[in-house]
């Protein structure tokens, strides 16, 4: 939907500053999202949900031990840059 409207320049360039995100529109989405998701839990905190809406919230085939084991960790040590291989010189 195409719609016009005012938004806090400051805020949205900070937005996408802080997650990298590159367009206006990715970062509208994205508050919309966050949004939407923030709302979300405050209401299923206001309201919990009985042990039958939990079950039911999760599909029962969903193991995740095995999730767990069949992938491969990532790893979030940066890679070291390759080092430069030839004769080193000397300034004399």
């Amino acid at each position: 939907m195409k719609t016009t409207i005012e938004i806090d320049e400051k805020k949205l360039n900070r937005i996408m500053s802080l997650t990298g995100i590159g367009t206006m529109k990715e970062a509208v989405d994205w508050a919309l999202n966050e949004a939407l998701r923030l709302a979300t839990i405050d209401r299923v905190m206001e309201q919990p949900w009985s042990a039958e809406e939990a079950r039911e919230a999760v599909d029962p085939a969903y193991d995740l031990i095995a999730i767990r084991n069949s992938t491969t960790p990532v790893s979030y040590v940066p890679k070291k840059a390759a080092r430069r291989r030839g004769p080193r010189t000397s300034s004399k």
